[in-house]
């Protein structure tokens, strides 16, 4: 393995460690929110889901970029191996599934306690509809999406470490 191609699977590796570390706040949010009703610290939990997203994003880049770039130069795109291929796709499905599951469950609760969801700005003299909160808060799959996210990102270290096919 080339010094280069070491250097962008490192770049791979760390952008899979950030996106994890950063989007774990996330799910811990979301977690959360299914417990809470204030909506101070619901405003406080979700502001920081929002800006903990910013850094995974910054990780997921990483993430493909280095994974796609070291899938050329380690030649394992054209290998007749299938493994980088089920990863890819893998990866994309799973964040085509949970991406809208958080965010338009979040959004509802962003909505419910007074927080723009597209700028997050907050509107803390929101009168907050208690009924309205409570079913912001019930409408979401928290361990649905903790499920799919664990096993998506199992099986998908397991196609990186195995390459099983």
């Amino acid at each position: 393995m080339s010094r280069f191609h070491s250097l962008i699977v490192s770049i791979h590796v760390i952008g899979v460690m950030l996106f994890v570390v950063a989007h774990a706040v996330s799910a811990v949010v979301v977690l959360l929110v299914r417990r809470e009703r204030d909506p101070v610290k619901l405003r406080r939990f979700l502001t920081l889901s929002r800006k903990s997203l910013l850094v995974a994003l910054v990780g997921l880049a990483a993430w493909f970029l280095g994974g796609i770039l070291a899938g050329f130069f380690g030649d394992w795109w054209t290998s007749g191996r299938y493994w980088i291929w089920a990863s890819l796709l893998l990866a994309v499905v799973l964040i085509g599934l949970m991406t809208p599951m958080g965010r338009f469950y979040l959004n509802r609760v962003r909505e419910a306690v007074g927080i723009d969801p597209k700028t997050g700005a907050v509107d803390s003299s929101k009168q907050v509809d208690p009924a309205a909160l409570e079913v912001a808060v019930a409408s979401g799959r928290p361990i649905l999406l903790a499920v799919l996210g664990t096993a998506g990102l199992a099986v998908l270290f397991w196609l990186m470490m195995a390459k099983p096919f």
